[in-house]
């Protein structure tokens, strides 16, 4: 009787080991097929549809970014600088002119700019840009 009683325990315990074993892989299946339905290429850049202000020449300078373009208004938006975006990561991007009535604005429509967040701080972005050969670091503050 006692044989039976440890070989009734011992089965109870192999098969409730086996059905977690079961439970366990089927969970893993589930998540796994969940986690492929979310594109591995997908971007989520840290600046979209987001509005921002910062300093030049002693004047603000509105930047609005959307899902693919970036405008920067200047004089209260009697001037601006319109551009495509392309990210390549999610604090990386370039930004492709597009059309520009500043005056005395020394690029041409299709010329790149190579935008890359440094870090978010207290409401700001730290960034480095290159553009014609040329680098500099800024900070844009985030409008709520």
């Amino acid at each position: 009787m006692k044989k039976l009683q440890l070989l009734f325990i011992l089965a109870a315990i192999a098969f409730s080991t086996k059905a977690q074993d079961i439970a366990m892989s089927t969970q893993m299946s589930y998540n796994d097929n969940f986690a492929n339905n979310v594109s591995d290429n997908e971007i989520i850049p840290l600046l979209n549809e987001a509005t921002y202000t910062y300093k030049y020449k002693g004047d603000n300078v509105l930047v609005i970014f959307s899902e693919d373009e970036h405008i920067e208004y200047f004089n209260d938006k009697k001037y601006f600088i319109k551009s495509s975006i392309e990210w390549t990561a999610s604090d990386e991007c370039y930004m492709t002119l597009q059309e520009s009535n500043l005056p005395d604005f020394p690029f041409k429509r299709g010329i790149k700019l190579h935008m890359r967040i440094i870090k978010v701080k207290r409401g700001y972005i730290h960034y480095e840009s290159t553009l014609g050969g040329r680098s500099w670091t800024g900070k844009m503050k985030q409008l709520i």
